[in-house]
């Protein structure tokens, strides 16, 4: 797999089981591509949505630690609906105590490994997202690992789940097995000794992978088996009873 590239001209709650057929990316010719924003606009005014988000009292990682890079996918059409999601989000917000584990973590990965960083590839999303892109998938193999709102909000939906990877000091995100997201049993961390010993993820991908989870894991965040970029700071059922969603 080769690395994709994290460019100047510039993670959902997925969950699920199973091993549905590989995915093809969802066209809607009406939503429009737009131009990429620039990794890590720190001093940019923030949008109508970013503003919202603050006002939620949820923060931008990058006040906590702007060596953390944030390349948000779906506001791109970088991914696997093929659209843009993210119309006016480009910063990564977060609950502020994911955000000082997220910044701790990359102080722990820069301690052994001062040659890399941590990659944000989505973190907090609206519930009107989250809606859009479940009617993207509704009807396809691929709802099992998209949350349906009408069955309560997901962790991304409350600032509650980061999606997360790791770059070289070049931007370039390090092979990992699987793009953040892919469906399919390449992605499930309970798998990998099996998908090592095969050969469907080589050495240097199982090892990344484990440095991933381990800063982020001394940080007592969460994983999912079915996703290895997947973290969050608490259950969903615990989240549901103390946290508000991101109800626009």
């Amino acid at each position: 797999m080769q690395p994709r590239v994290l460019t100047f001209a510039l993670i959902l709650l997925l969950a699920g089981c199973g091993q549905p057929p590989e995915p093809q990316p969802i066209v809607d010719d009406t939503v429009p591509s737009t131009t990429q924003p620039p990794i890590n606009p720190v001093h940019s005014p923030d949008t109508p949505t970013e503003a919202k988000l603050r006002k939620m009292g949820l923060v931008d990682i990058l006040e906590k630690d702007s060596t953390i890079l944030v390349n948000l996918i779906y506001a791109t059409s970088d991914n696997f609906t093929g659209q843009v999601l993210y119309t006016d989000l480009h910063k990564a917000f977060l609950l502020p105590e994911l955000a000082d584990a997220v910044a701790a973590a990359q102080q722990s990965l820069h301690r052994s490994r001062p040659d890399l960083n941590l990659v944000i590839l989505d973190a907090a999303r609206p519930l009107s997202v989250q809606s859009r892109m479940f009617h993207l998938v509704q009807g396809t193999p691929l709802n099992i690992y998209v949350a349906n709102p009408l069955h309560g909000p997901g962790l991304h939906n409350y600032g509650a789940a980061v999606d997360i990877s790791l770059a070289d000091s070049n931007g370039n995100l390090l092979p990992m097995g699987t793009e953040i997201d892919h469906f399919g049993p390449e992605s499930h961390i309970d798998r990998e000794n099996e998908l090592l010993s095969s050969g469907r993820i080589t050495q240097e991908e199982y090892d990344n992978r484990r440095l991933l989870r381990r800063v982020l894991k001394e940080q007592k965040l969460l994983t999912l088996r079915s996703e290895w970029w997947h973290f969050t700071l608490m259950s969903r059922e615990k989240a549901r009873h103390t946290l508000k969603p991101i109800n626009f």
